[in-house]
């Protein structure tokens, strides 16, 4: 048999045994979720009330795991996943019932009728993790949906299974029936059978390139997806910025996990006034990390191999790179990228995912804002001033789900009650916050009469009467009247002229 005749036999081979083992998580998960998802919001979330003491009595337990697959300092485990996991479950434990209870509806429209708006979960959900942050990004995905009623299937970066491992097993040990949360171990061909398998919702974070397949395979069914994908944040800084304090949050904003953030920060925009002593700062800060101790490396050779070639790119294009330079351990020392084309540049362009910036100057405001959303992406972005007023105002014309003022947009990743999530390339749906609780359901509104069971015929049922036009004109004056004392009398006016017609014998 030729070769490539072998490695399709192979592959489909691979496929069957992925798509087989997909079919048994999400059948078990299908299962597990009718009696989770039957309990009242506030039983689910007494069931997992320990979870914050489970995760403080096993913080150093959870960096260490971190530590080993991913090769992160510990000081950013901690940091930047155990505390704001922490967090996160404090945070939606404490609102969830308030934010997905039952709530009241009325309608001056329908005064004979009252309705109850509840939230239902979707049934078995598919969260697909990357490994950059493989503890706090699933389990952002993971504890929403949970609490929300669905059952999980968590599928993890294969380079990081066992930090997932340890993610399930603490969760499950609060006292989660079995099957509500399962672990799907394998490559990215297992989440693509996880797909396919048909769950009730998919929950990606990653790449572009494979959310949009991702989307794609789901469109098929339809299944609803939350996507939340990559990002070129850019941080602005105007005239009158502190030098000294946004060169510091710059170069660690460029560079923490190795740069290897959705939401690190890989464009400067500078105002021309500051922009050659802000170069100068963030080149010296920049140089002085300790890429022993402080700079992660990249998770494999593939990433690493991308830093290089952007950094090549970018000399090969004339531009000037200070930094750059390779180092043992998957790592290289932080690169600062700038010259007259910048703008044009990959490194500006596209998404580096590694310890590398590009910087570009601007003029005036407009300016600023017409470079930062030049860009299919909108994830994050930071705006540094001493004029926090004007900051806040050119933050609400940037194309970006999160902006932050004189700060590093990823640390509101750390933050539990924002939303999180972008625009355009970077995705849809939002984790943190109550709106994390909210996509994890939907929403029924269940209609009840006031009054008797039964009551008398309505009138605009058949047959149409020649009063009922006249009793639709009156409510539409009604509704659209912006005084509220005219619009209720309004109301009467149009309600007296239906109670009139009840009187009549309806033929149908």
């Amino acid at each position: 048999m030729p070769l490539e005749q072998v490695q399709r036999v192979a592959g489909a081979a691979e496929a069957e045994t992925a798509d087989l083992v997909a079919a048994t998580l999400i059948a078990r998960a299908r299962a597990a979720q009718a009696g989770w998802g039957a309990l009242e919001v506030g039983e689910r979330v007494r069931v997992l009330a320990g979870l914050p003491g489970v995760l403080l009595h096993n913080i150093d337990r959870i960096a260490a795991a971190i530590v080993a697959e991913n090769g992160k300092p510990r000081a950013e485990a901690l940091a930047h996943e155990v505390v704001p996991a922490i967090a996160v479950a404090r945070h939606h434990l404490d609102v969830a019932v308030r934010t997905l209870g039952p709530s009241r509806i009325t309608s001056p429209t329908a005064p004979y009728r009252s309705a109850v708006r509840t939230h239902r979960p979707y049934g078995a959900v598919v969260a697909i993790a990357p490994w950059n942050l493989p503890f706090l990004i699933p389990f952002s995905q993971v504890l929403p949906a949970l609490i929300a009623g669905n059952s999980v299937v968590l599928k993890p970066s294969e380079l990081t299974p066992r930090v997932a491992e340890l993610l399930v097993e603490l969760i499950t040990d609060c006292g989660l029936p079995e099957g509500v949360l399962q672990l799907a171990a394998g490559d990215g061909s297992l989440g693509a059978a996880l797909v396919r398998a048909r769950p009730d919702k998919v929950l990606f974070t990653g790449s572009v390139a494979t959310g949009q397949r991702v989307m794609a395979a789901a469109a098929r069914f339809p299944i609803p997806v939350g996507l939340e994908l990559g990002g070129v944040d850019a941080a602005i800084v105007l005239a009158d910025a502190d030098l000294e304090f946004t060169t510091s949050a710059v170069a660690w904003g460029a560079t923490f996990n190795g740069g290897q953030a959705c939401c690190s920060i890989e464009r400067v925009l500078v105002h021309t006034d500051l922009f050659e002593a802000f170069r100068a700062r963030l080149e010296d800060k920049l140089r002085r990390v300790d890429t022993r101790v402080d700079l992660a490396p990249a998770i494999d050779d593939r990433q690493r191999e991308i830093w290089r070639q952007h950094v090549r790119a970018a000399r090969e294009c004339g531009l000037e790179v200070r930094g750059g330079d390779e180092l043992p351990g998957r790592k290289i020392t932080p690169a600062l990228i700038s010259g007259d084309d910048v703008t044009a540049s990959t490194v500006w362009l596209e998404e580096t995912f590694g310890p590398v910036v590009a910087i570009a100057p601007f003029d005036t405001d407009e300016q600023a804002v017409a470079l930062h959303n030049d860009t299919e992406y909108g994830l994050t972005a930071s705006v540094f001033s001493a004029d926090v007023n004007r900051a806040r105002a050119l933050a609400g014309r940037l194309h970006a789900g999160s902006v932050a003022v004189n700060d590093v947009a990823a640390t509101m990743y750390s933050t539990p009650e924002y939303p999180w999530g972008g625009v355009g390339r970077s995705g849809f749906g939002r984790s943190h916050g109550v709106d994390a609780l909210l996509d994890a359901a939907w929403v029924q509104v269940i209609d009840t009469p006031r009054g008797p069971a039964f009551g008398p015929k309505r009138p605009w049922w058949y047959p149409y009467a020649p009063e009922l036009e006249d009793a639709m004109r009156a409510l539409a004056a009604a509704i659209a009247e912006p005084r509220l004392g005219t619009r209720l009398r309004g109301y009467g006016r149009a309600g007296h002229q239906l109670l009139t017609m009840l009187s009549r014998t309806p033929k149908l």
